[in-house]
């Protein structure tokens, strides 16, 4: 008669062992990109801080006083701001995103993209409408000029340009897949939630390294994971649209496919209009960008931001306009979601960047980043060790084996 519960037991070991395997080669050959990954975000949570930082006279502005007395922005109309970068734009230019300043200290950022595929972001004063500052990029640069621009570069290409996209949405999946199983290898046995879940420092060279590597581990394992399923949904964002209209059939497209009606009678309107017809139907949000129409048949997205009592945690709203009509075809924001999809996806650039849960999200975040290099580190002196036990394993066994054999032949 069998013993089930043996079967069971050794069932459960080869499953195991298989987890284990998964979790050390995929954190083992993929696992040095999520330190590449980790500690350059850890950057980018603070980047226009740094990038302010770094050039304050491209990027801040003083604030006139009358602004500083009533603590209202006063700028010069978009359309005003549009000229002056018009004005030092490259040759057959044209404007593809308008985004308005972070603060009432922040500038204008205009991106100018050219027929050659080479483009600028131009800063202009908002209070003024004089530029600040250009910033010139080439389509087949590897290294941007530009300390931020870089490491944006390294986080979300790895410097490969658009293979490079790709290439690191897959490398999120890899390590999502190494995350879950770390995390079976890991559930503890009834009872043994604390030892699961604490660091005994006084313990040899090898229990510590596991115990810094589990428990770092699984204090971030949540956060970790909202942060490489994010990072896939901007790298590869229409295959993981799609994948979320499956389980959530009325989840919209993006408002960037919505379509313009041409008219050969109409002409187009002008970004600054298209900013007029959105804050006239919405005035309760502030400027943050105009994506300006890339074909005849392309609309204006609005992004407006700080809208008081839209949302705790997240509080934008996207207006898509017709490039000829001015109709407002679409709206986007936490009071018009039509499904669990469009939450979840929502979700995703907030819990990435943490804005969504103010400077403690931010914070968060910026630790998970410096918690990578950690675990991987971690994860790497672990399989050396279990790698010199096996081997200690082999060759004591040899030894039996040889010793066996003298004493077979001495007899």
């Amino acid at each position: 008669m069998k013993n089930y519960s043996t079967v069971d037991n050794k069932r459960k070991q080869v499953w195991r062992q298989l987890w284990l395997d998964i979790h050390f080669y995929l954190g083992l050959w993929i696992g040095a990109f999520l330190v590449i990954l980790g500690l350059t975000g850890s950057i980018l949570v603070f980047f226009q801080e740094i990038d302010e930082w770094l050039n304050p006279d491209l990027l801040t502005v003083s604030v006139p006083r009358y602004v500083a007395d009533d603590g209202k922005s006063i700028p010069y109309p978009i359309d005003q701001i549009i000229h002056a970068a018009d004005q030092v734009a490259a040759q057959n230019s044209s404007i593809s995103m308008i985004y308005g300043p972070r603060n009432k200290e922040g500038v204008f950022a205009i991106y100018a993209d050219q027929e050659s595929g080479d483009w600028q972001r131009i800063f202009v004063n908002p209070y003024q409408a004089k530029v600040t500052g250009v910033r010139s990029y080439s389509e087949d640069e590897w290294f941007p000029d530009y300390l931020i621009d870089f490491i944006f570069q390294l986080h979300f290409s790895l410097l490969l340009g658009s293979n490079g996209i790709v290439l690191v949405a897959i490398i999120a999946l890899l390590l999502l897949i190494s995350l879950t199983t770390g995390l079976i290898v890991w559930w503890p046995k009834t009872g043994q939630w604390r030892k699961a879940l604490t660091i005994k420092w006084n313990a040899g060279s090898i229990r510590l390294n596991f115990d810094l590597h589990k428990t770092f581990s699984c204090y971030f394992c949540v956060v970790l994971g909202a942060l490489l399923l994010s990072g896939v949904y901007m790298n590869l964002n229409d295959p993981f649209v799609w994948v979320t209209q499956q389980f959530s059939p009325a989840t919209r497209d993006s408002p960037h496919h919505l379509v313009s009606i041409s008219s050969a009678a109409m002409k187009p309107i002008r970004a600054d209009q298209a900013w007029t017809i959105a804050a006239d139907q919405f005035p309760d949000g502030e400027l943050k960008s105009i994506s300006v129409p890339d074909s005849d048949t392309g609309v204006y997205v609005i992004t407006q931001k700080n809208i008081p009592g839209l949302s705790t945690f997240w509080c934008e709203r996207h207006i898509a306009i017709d490039q000829y009509s001015g109709e407002v075809l679409d709206v986007r924001a936490p009071d018009t979601r039509r499904s669990a999809g469009e939450t979840f996806l929502d979700w995703q650039w907030p819990l990435h960047s943490g804005n969504a849960f103010g400077w403690m999200g931010r914070i968060l975040i910026f630790l998970c980043g410096l918690a990578c290099p950690i675990i991987y580190f971690t994860g790497v002196i672990r399989w050396i060790q279990k790698r010199r036990i096996y081997k200690l394993k082999v060759n004591t066994q040899r030894t039996s084996v040889a010793a066996n054999r003298q004493s077979g032949d001495a007899v």
